[in-house]
């Protein structure tokens, strides 16, 4: 407590915690996998992420102690999001904090703009845009937009003719651990050993999570995989995509396989950011995204209020 005032208390995300956090989550029908519970339990030690709740209202801090930030706030049915608002301005204020809001959806843009007008001031935060597809368009491939994809989901068909594709189970769970941790050792990129800590803590916790997964064997062995989830009744959000880049249209096949077995019922497929990332985003953009679920920060309009918070 400072000067009267009880600090917000931010918790690691439990899986006892699930159901309370997808109650909020259900109000809307949200897009981003910000506002998913396994993308915040799979990645909060990587990036710090912790959540706390008050009088009805959840936050979500991330970026650890590096650069602190705060999600918008998540007004239950019974609470207002001005309130959210306002305590998250003190939150900042009682740590000392520049007030920084990541993951503001256009939606909540207008929302914010609305209740307190230039009181804000947004950026887009294009590297974090997740890409949204139509499902039937990634099963299909119909058309010419898609032709190049089709070719290379057709050759490696006509090449590994004996491919098996098979849904995640517990039995095939040790196959993709195996081929997760061989792709660690091939790889070398920044940040790839939390996406296998992230891996293997969805397999841990595979059940009690509720996700689908989708594997294609090859000579014994599981050389792609893939792990998603409803994110709501219209969208289904992909966590992981692996394959073996030296095969020839594997990646194609997973993501057509997987959506066909697993997400033709939803009408859109969530399948995240670019992180900014040039090749990662050109072989997003290649597969002709219906939208975006667009991202932006905001800080105050005030330089001043900024460096305190919005004290």
């Amino acid at each position: 407590m400072i000067g009267g005032i009880i600090i917000l208390e931010f918790k690691r995300f439990e899986l006892r915690d699930k159901p309370l956090i997808d109650k909020y989550f259900e109000q809307h029908h949200y897009e981003a996998s910000d506002n998913c519970f396994t993308t915040l339990f799979m990645w909060q030690e990587a990036y710090g992420i912790r959540w706390a709740e008050e009088n009805g209202v959840l936050y979500i801090q991330g970026g650890g102690k590096r650069e602190p930030f705060l999600l918008p706030p998540f007004a239950g049915k019974d609470a207002k999001f001005l309130d959210g608002l306002l305590r998250a301005k003190e939150w900042f204020v009682e740590n000392n904090l520049p007030f920084l809001f990541k993951g503001v959806s256009k939606v909540v843009k207008e929302r914010m703009e609305e209740l307190c007008p230039g009181r804000y001031e947004f950026t887009p935060d294009r590297d974090n845009y997740e890409y949204i597809y139509k499902s039937e368009d990634l099963i299909n491939l119909s058309g010419k937009k898609f032709r190049q994809k089709k070719n290379h989901l057709n050759q490696f068909r006509m090449q590994y003719s004996n491919y098996e594709y098979m849904p995640i189970t517990e039995d095939i769970i040790p196959l993709c651990r195996e081929t997760a941790a061989s792709w660690v050792e091939t790889h070398h990129e920044e940040g790839i050993e939390d996406e296998l800590v992230a891996i293997n803590l969805l397999f841990d916790n595979w059940e009690a999570l509720g996700l689908k997964g989708g594997a294609i064997k090859l000579f014994g062995r599981v050389e792609a995989f893939s792990i998603g989830e409803l994110l709501n009744d219209k969208m289904a959000l992909i966590h992981i995509e692996k394959a073996n880049p030296d095969i020839r249209g594997l990646y194609q096949a997973i993501n057509n396989e997987f959506i066909r077995h697993e997400f033709s019922d939803v009408e859109f497929i969530n399948r995240e950011e670019d992180m900014g990332l040039p090749g990662l985003r050109q072989a997003k953009e290649s597969y002709n995204p219906d939208h975006f679920a667009e991202k932006y920060d905001a800080v105050y309009a005030n330089e001043a209020d900024n460096a305190t918070g919005g004290k």
